[in-house]
């Protein structure tokens, strides 16, 4: 691949009269990916102008020792190189961890995602772009399928999502493969960094990248990634008309949403008879948009859960009350369905 491709791919992936205007925080690793989206942008940006600015945020979790601090020494004089604004985000991994009962990697990728989200806000980013590329794509959509998902986990990773009022999160290469984003580099003779954790395969994602996927590949003659890419790209259809088809019903079956964040009493009715003709598909979803608009946590409310919660509305279920995760209280009673927390 000639140098300008990647770049001119880029510009109709994410058209720059979206984006030349406005600020844009780029997350940067200085692993292959980030590190061309980084010059992509930088390219476009030398090319066509325009009013808006370019800053890189690199988070460092101090989870490799040395390996950590050297990789945001070097991430920091690529951006002193590009004349780019950067900013070292550093993260108390272990603290979250504890404090919400996640793994390391869970709690990794939460920390990353808030220190990003606060560090564009300070920069006025109107957009924070992410580097994921179509492999990280197929690898999420296969280790769902592994784990056990429904059709939004099947959908994959999203291309943008609203992250506050003023910030979007964006991933303009996300059809971008990684060999052609290593053909980019190899062009402009531009080095990178290499995550050597990435390669140890007591981690089931590294399993998964290292060995699983290459021997589907390579020993059955299947092009695995393509498959996965469609079916993805149809469940995502499927979730959206879904989506829109419950979010009408919850419109019909609201029937008030309290809230007291003094009094740390907080409630939502639903009108059970509203809900109860309606495909057992249909409840659940309009169940979980009601749960996620009310701001509850949807961690812990996994496909047994949202069902026990639909048989309540239904009447199919035993128990008059139920407790959920978060705390939450359910009940059904008088034609209403009662949440409380």
């Amino acid at each position: 691949m000639n140098p300008p491709e990647l770049a001119q791919k880029l510009t109709t992936l994410w058209p720059p009269a979206n984006w030349l205007d406005v600020n844009v925080g780029i997350a940067v690793s200085g692993g292959a990916d980030s590190v061309a989206l980084l010059l992509s942008l930088v390219q476009i940006k030398k090319e066509l102008g325009g009013d808006g600015n370019l800053a890189v945020f690199h988070v460092n979790h101090h989870l490799r020792g040395a390996d950590s601090d050297l990789e945001q020494a070097w991430v920091e004089e690529l951006c002193n190189k590009l004349g780019i604004p950067f900013e070292a985000l550093q993260g108390d991994v272990a603290g979250r961890a504890e404090t919400e009962g996640d793994g390391i990697e869970a709690a990794a990728r939460q920390e990353r995602y808030a220190l990003l989200t606060q560090a564009a806000e300070r920069h006025g980013a109107r957009f924070l772009a992410l580097a994921h590329t179509q492999n990280d794509q197929v690898e999420t959509i296969l280790f769902r399928l592994l784990r056990g998902t429904g059709l939004r986990g099947i959908g994959g990773i999203n291309r943008s999502r609203v992250l506050t009022p003023t910030l979007t999160l964006i991933r303009p290469l996300l059809t971008c493969t990684r060999e052609e984003i290593l053909a980019y580099l190899s062009d402009r003779e531009q080095s990178y960094c290499t995550d050597l954790s990435n390669e140890d395969c007591r981690f089931t994602r590294n399993r998964l990248r290292n060995e699983l996927l290459p021997k589907l590949r390579c020993d059955y003659g299947l092009n695995i990634d393509q498959a996965l890419l469609r079916l993805s790209e149809q469940a995502s259809e499927v979730q959206s008309y879904i989506e829109a088809e419950a979010r009408k019903l919850l419109t019909t079956s609201l029937d008030g949403l309290k809230t007291n964040a003094q009094a740390g009493s907080n409630s939502m009715k639903l009108k059970s008879s509203a809900l109860v003709n309606h495909p057992p598909l249909l409840v659940r979803e309009a169940l979980r948009i009601a749960w996620r608009e009310a701001g509850l946590a949807e961690q812990e409310m996994n496909f047994q859960w949202w069902c026990k919660l639909a048989s309540l509305v239904q009447g199919d279920s035993s128990a008059a009350v139920l407790s959920l995760p978060g705390n939450v209280r359910a009940q059904s009673a008088n034609d209403l369905l009662l949440l409380e927390w």
